[in-house]
């Protein structure tokens, strides 16, 4: 083996082993006084069912307890990764819901507001004796147009009031 970024040869720096961890049946009870290897699978295929605590009082090795060690901050680093990725989560949809909410307020405005334009043109229509257009007709038309419209015969009713 060699270092790929220094070029030096990794002889007797790195020692590989293979471990078949199924074939190591130990438990709680008898663990204790199993060899280090055996503790060492056990510990690997065992220990997300027990708290620290519990760990540490089965392995009270200082190895043992460095490795525990690590193994809670792993498991507290990915617990609040966890919590601040549902927290973002939460937070988007929030944000999504909201946005979602006004875009339909809005539409629900601008449907309302058209509503009123179409009802008041007819009306002012009615009360100078023009035709009445019909909703259809006039719902088709743009906001600006119907804005336009309204402001003429609003117009013609003041001017025929003076």
């Amino acid at each position: 083996m060699m270092d790929a970024e220094s070029g030096r040869k990794l002889d007797r720096a790195i020692e590989v082993h293979t471990v078949e961890l199924g074939k190591f049946q130990f438990d709680e009870a008898t663990i204790a006084t199993a060899a280090p290897l055996a503790q060492w699978s056990w510990l690997i295929l065992s220990a997300h069912n027990y708290t620290a605590e519990d760990l540490r009082s089965l392995f009270p090795n200082l190895a043992f307890q460095q490795a525990i060690g690590c193994l809670e901050t792993i498991s507290s680093k990915t617990e609040d990764k966890a919590m601040h990725d549902q927290r973002e989560k939460a937070q988007r949809d929030y944000d999504w819901m909201l946005s979602s909410a006004r875009k339909q307020g809005i539409e629900e405005g601008r449907e309302e507001g058209t509503v009123i334009v179409i009802g008041t043109i007819q009306s002012l229509q009615q009360i100078l004796g023009d035709a009445v257009s019909g909703t259809q007709e006039l719902s088709d038309e743009p906001i600006s147009e119907l804005q336009t419209i309204l402001a003429e015969l609003q117009e013609r009713v003041r001017s025929r009031l003076s």
